[in-house]
């Protein structure tokens, strides 16, 4: 079942249905949720990696610091996102 909240989501973000700052913060309410149910349902492996280039990312491009190695910026988000989709989608 998270497999297809999780995938909607994914596509929802690579088709350009919703934004970048959109995104993460649903992705982080999806995550939040799982962990306030004490993980009972472990994401997929795909979110796990996925997770830590939107926790990488800044919605707020003001205050990112574009040479910073440890922040991921709109496209690394979106090629994560990408990544993770096909990764999903392969494990069915």
């Amino acid at each position: 079942m998270t497999d297809v909240v999780w995938g909607a989501l994914l596509s929802d973000f690579v088709e350009h249905r919703i934004d970048e700052r959109t995104f993460h913060d649903a992705f982080f309410s999806l995550w939040n949720a799982l962990s306030a149910a004490n993980w009972a349902v472990r994401p997929p492996a795909a979110i796990e990696t996925l997770f830590f280039v939107v926790e990488a990312y800044c919605p707020d491009p003001e205050l990112r610091d574009p040479d910073s190695l440890y922040e991921s910026d709109d496209a690394e988000l979106r090629q994560a996102a990408e990544s993770a989709l096909e990764r999903l989608v392969q494990s069915r």
